[in-house]
């Protein structure tokens, strides 16, 4: 299943600073709205295999907001009844969504993909021509890809061994890391 490349930088605050003021269920979902950009009720609450629906709403409103309000002024995460997903063009209704005051939708020519596969994880990305030695490593919630002109973060959404193959080719950097089972 591929996923839609992390969209968005976010234009004010810093992601790193509210990822490391909340607790791991918290962290899991910023993590995701960072990749995903919304979801069901539902799908937070399997994420984070919460005992009801109403942990998440409670976590969203309680933690996760409270702590973006402090750190960047304004709630991370926002409700919509209906809105169209601006990468498939589908009307989504009734989910959650990264708030779009927070998204800098500059253009980002450079490709990233994410496969899911079986038991790994394989990230496509698309690097400057003149980038030859890449470092790519696991911290956190986070795959950090960075060379002498070239630097991304790219947000996890599973659990991943530490260890990464990566190879280069024409400018397409793959790495593949192994999920914890």
């Amino acid at each position: 299943m591929a996923h839609k490349p992390p969209s968005s930088q976010l234009r004010s605050g810093n992601t790193d600073q509210l990822i490391n003021a909340v607790d791991e269920k918290s962290r899991q979902i910023i993590t995701y709205f960072l990749r995903e950009q919304h979801a069901g009720i539902r799908k937070l609450a399997d994420l984070i295999h919460a005992s009801s629906d109403m942990e998440v709403l409670i976590r969203i409103r309680e933690i996760i907001n409270p702590k973006a309000r402090q750190i960047m002024r304004i709630p991370l995460i926002t409700f919509e009844r209906s809105k169209i997903d601006p990468f498939t063009g589908e009307k989504i209704a009734f989910s959650w969504w990264l708030n779009e005051d927070l998204i800098d939708n500059t253009r980002n020519d450079r490709l990233l993909d994410i496969l899911d596969e079986k038991n790994a994880l394989r990230i496509i990305v698309s690097l400057p021509l003149e980038e030859k030695d890449v470092k790519a490593e696991v911290k956190e919630d986070f795959l950090i890809i960075s060379g002498e002109k070239y630097y991304q973060k790219v947000p996890l959404f599973c659990s991943v061994e530490g260890e990464v193959g990566k190879t280069i080719n024409n400018g397409v950097l793959e790495v593949t890391l192994n999920k914890v089972r």
